[in-house]
């Protein structure tokens, strides 16, 4: 369906806009009010209002934002990792910290600004809404910081977030000086058409792999410290690497289908280099740590290469890979980081070391923290094993086994690295003693949520698979 003011396609975004304005209003005049909750029932009417949408594709504003298969899986997936990651941050306050409650507002205008972003199909619309997105990290950035090291933190995330905006509008302009459109579907034509290699073209493909770096983890910004009571608090890092990374991957995946996929420049092999190097320098990094919360950011450097992977088949199965491994990544970053928020509250440190008496206080959260960490590995049967078998499988469809056999490695590499958290976790004496740790409701429920998700996500991948290959059908028509 193709019309110009179905401005009730947007029906899931207002919600959460109408969500986010009464958190506001219930902050400014009741402060100590619990205002997650309101978030909550935002997000879960954003989601029905979404379901009414399945199966259709809807051209809204005339090509500035295309609600098709592509778009309602990435939106699913967003409004499902922003309620996990709101259920989890109830849980993230230390003794003698006052909850901020305007905050959950700001989580629902950052999953606004990620909806928006992924069912972009113009330049400018698709800027806005990444700046949507990337404004109100900024903003919980501050707002959760813990100490001195916070603030300089969050500065750092500000400077870097904004260089590489204006890296993606060089890039983005580049396109438009190219092709004369800012309508991404006929750019994309335009682009096919010239002829050479169009070294501009090229260079416009790096500008926008640059400037997308620090949103989809490639490049992440030390806005986490050593000490788990010092720096940003891990609820805005567990968004960032779940909501943020996963909407700005889904993002640069309409861009190159949309833009670059069908050009003669060698993109892929550019892509797979970027790729290789993410890889490795991640799990590298990952695996040297002895905090788990910068284990776990560290890993997303890999993991958004192992994304990356995918870009190298995009005109046949590497978008429906693409799409699942991005499913996994969120379940995946929201039970490790939820597990930490639980276990670190109750001893006061993310050291790799303390986590030795977690299977003798909490085997729960023990059994949920080796189900995330074999995910992020890419170890079977979970999900993360499935997620990096197919966009390896990708990388061999599309004529770059090396880079399979490049991600086969890290792969092992990050199992040897990851077993020392499982052997600590389930084998070592405990460092110091612990009290059985009293989990609250919404924790348990994140915690559990996720876990589950993995585990039913590599027991039957059809349903999944099944959608996924919908929504590669609808971005690559």
């Amino acid at each position: 369906m193709r019309t110009f003011g179905n401005l009730l396609a947007f029906s899931p975004e207002l919600w959460l806009l109408a969500g986010a304005i009464v958190v506001f209003v219930m902050a400014r005049f009741m402060p100590r009010a619990s205002t997650t909750p309101v978030a909550l029932v935002g997000l879960v009417l954003a989601f029905l209002a979404l379901a009414t949408q399945f199966k259709q594709t809807i051209t809204i504003l005339d090509g500035a934002f295309l609600l098709d298969g592509f778009a309602i899986f990435a939106q699913v997936v967003v409004l499902g990792a922003a309620a996990l990651c709101l259920l989890a941050s109830r849980a993230d306050s230390l003794p003698g910290e006052s909850p901020v409650a305007a905050e959950p507002g700001f989580f629902l205008l950052a999953t606004l600004g990620a909806m928006l972003a992924v069912s972009a199909g113009e330049m400018v619309s698709l800027f806005l809404a990444l700046e949507l997105l990337a404004s109100n990290l900024y903003v919980l950035t501050g707002l959760t910081r813990r100490g001195a090291g916070g603030i300089g933190a969050g500065l750092g995330y500000l400077v870097l977030g904004a260089a590489s905006s204006a890296i993606l509008l060089y890039g983005l302009a580049v396109i438009f000086g190219l092709s004369g459109e800012t309508r991404l579907p006929a750019a994309g034509q335009a682009l096919a058409a010239l002829r050479g290699t169009q070294p501009a073209l090229l260079l416009a493909v790096c500008l926008l792999l640059a400037g997308f770096s620090v949103r989809m983890g490639l490049l992440p910004v030390r806005w986490w410290t050593r000490g788990f009571e010092t720096g940003v608090s891990p609820r805005v890092t567990m968004f960032a690497l779940s909501v943020g990374v996963v909407a700005a991957i889904a993002v640069f995946g309409r861009i190159a289908v949309s833009t670059f996929a069908g050009s003669h420049v060698p993109y892929a092999a550019v892509i797979a280099v970027v790729a290789a190097l993410a890889m490795s320098a991640g799990n590298l990094l990952a695996i040297t740590q002895s905090s788990v919360r910068r284990l776990l950011v560290y890993s997303g450097i890999a993991q958004a290469g192992y994304a990356l992977v995918a870009f190298t088949d995009l005109k046949r199965a590497g978008i429906g890979a693409l799409l699942i491994f991005l499913t996994t990544l969120a379940l995946t970053s929201i039970c490790a980081f939820a597990t930490i928020i639980a276990y670190a509250r109750a001893v006061h440190s993310d050291a790799i070391r303390d986590l030795a008496a977690m299977s003798r206080t909490t085997p729960g959260l023990a059994v949920a923290l080796g189900l995330a960490v074999i995910s992020l590995a890419g170890l079977p049967p979970v999900a993360g094993f499935f997620g990096k078998l197919l966009v390896l499988q990708a990388a061999v469809d599309g004529g770059f086994a090396w880079l399979a056999v490049v991600g086969a490695l890290n792969i092992v590499l990050a199992a040897l690295g990851y077993v020392r958290i499982l052997r600590i976790v389930f084998v070592d004496p405990p460092v110091f003693e612990v009290a059985p740790v009293r989990l609250g409701l919404s924790i348990r429920a994140t915690v559990a949520l996720s876990a589950a998700g993995i585990v039913f996500l590599g027991l039957f991948l059809g349903p999944l698979y099944t959608a996924a290959s919908y929504g590669r059908s609808a971005i690559l028509h």
